[in-house]
């Protein structure tokens, strides 16, 4: 078979590929006999049909199926005998074929980029603290308590700071009412039964500082002027003005942090509970260390060496962090029209992170080789057990899941890329 390879890009090359008549004639044969003892032809028993009337029936059938077979067939043989590591999916070009003569077609690939590692081993990491202060103890039991805090009545006075008003409020634009000027935002322009901590920059800006002194059963107009960087972007620079009705006044009392606190929360004494917590905080602190370890290892190794990308690899991971960014918006009430507006920045930013992710991944993936770093069929099945278990799923349907999605190599190379980054953690060093 003849081969020939030809430079197009850094990552890109054309391979021409000839396919010589024998084993065009071999493949045709090949495909004949299957005809043959399939075909049902009048008057003849299945299977028997004289091969001359097979050839003569099906002779441009058997022609595409032999075409069909040995094109791949013979792009697999020219990827294994140049040795090149391809890393998108072929593109047939200028196919030819001669009936009895030969076959042959061309093809664009994608390879894996060639590039020398920057030294990986003993990178020095900042040091992250891990010692829990008595005030983190403290926060985080002030927090508990918080959840467990009733709320009463405020007495017969004035709403203050720090109260909880229970209000109604609709919000207006130039006297006309925000809910039909800017529907995406109706949460903001109209609520019958909102609760307002009254703190600074609480809500909406110098909201509470005016609702400040108001009487239950009082209206006010309040007027707020929403930043440039205001999240809703068609209320960037507007000035609103909105109508508020106090309801009721309410005052946040706490439990004690006492050892019956303690044993509410935990069925533990209070010392027990602070020992507790202590270990909890140590072990997120612990988490967010290494968290940030890995973070700095990545940012580290990819500020290290250039190499150009393959595109195809680069725009599949744009594609996909695009996809993330805007469920992940959308699940945060961000409305599609906001999204449309602002395509251009969410596309820019994907294509950013996806380039960092995509050079990684071959860094990684080298590393892995020159370290012989393998992941095992065990901790594929470990990992898929764990996922079943957090979606709540048997481990049966997690894996057919991940079979009908064919997300097993995507899969194994995530802990490929996990493996690295903990042997790299293990010979880093810490400043």
């Amino acid at each position: 078979m003849n081969i020939t390879v030809e430079d197009v890009a850094p990552c890109k090359k054309r391979l021409k590929i000839e396919v010589p008549a024998n084993r065009v004639k071999q493949a045709y044969d090949r495909v004949a006999d299957d005809f043959q003892k399939e075909a049902r032809i009048p008057g003849f028993r299945p299977g028997h049909a004289p091969r001359t009337v097979i050839l003569k029936k099906f002779h441009k059938d058997i022609e595409s199926e032999a075409q069909r077979t040995l094109v791949p067939e013979a792009y697999r043989e020219a990827i294994s005998t140049k040795k090149l590591r391809v890393v998108s999916s072929p593109e047939i070009e200028d196919l030819q074929y001669q009936p009895g003569l030969s076959l042959s077609f061309s093809t664009l690939v994608e390879l894996v980029p060639e590039f020398k590692l920057p030294a990986y081993k003993g990178l020095v990491l900042t040091r992250h603290e891990t010692e829990v202060k008595d005030e983190e103890i403290d926060r985080t039991l002030g927090s508990l308590a918080d959840q467990r805090a009733k709320f009463e009545d405020a007495p017969d006075r004035p709403l203050a700071m720090d109260d909880f008003a229970v209000i109604s409020y609709n919000g207006k634009l130039d006297g006309k009412s925000m809910i039909d000027l800017v529907p995406e935002a109706k949460n903001l322009a109209h609520n019958p039964q909102f609760w307002l901590w009254m703190r600074p920059e609480g809500f909406l800006p110098k909201f509470a500082e005016q609702c400040v002194g108001m009487k239950k059963g009082e209206t006010r107009t309040v007027e707020v002027e929403f930043p440039a960087d205001f999240p809703q972007a068609a209320l960037t620079g507007q000035k609103a003005q909105y109508d508020v009705e106090l309801k009721e006044i309410k005052v946040k009392h706490a439990p004690a942090l006492d050892d019956a606190f303690a044993q509410d929360v935990a069925k533990m004494n209070l010392a027990d509970l602070k020992t507790r917590v202590r270990e909890n905080l140590e072990q997120e602190k612990k988490t967010q260390g290494d968290r940030a370890a890995r973070t700095e290892i990545i940012q580290k190794l990819l500020s290290a060496v250039e190499f150009e990308l393959p595109p195809s690899a680069v725009e599949e991971e744009t594609h996909a962090t695009v996809y993330d960014i805007v469920a992940e918006n959308q699940a945060r009430g961000i409305s599609a029209n906001v999204l449309e507006e602002k395509k251009d920045e969410i596309f820019t930013n994907a294509e950013k992170s996806a380039r960092e992710s995509v050079k990684f991944k071959f860094i990684a993936a080298q590393i892995a080789e020159d370290e012989k770093i393998d992941v095992t069929n065990e901790q594929i099945a470990q990992h898929l057990a764990f996922l079943a278990q957090r979606e709540g799923v048997t481990l049966e349907k997690m894996v057919d899941r991940v079979r009908k999605n064919n997300a097993f190599g995507v899969i194994r190379q995530q802990l490929l890329r996990q493996a690295v980054l903990d042997f790299l953690l293990q010979e880093a060093k810490s400043k």
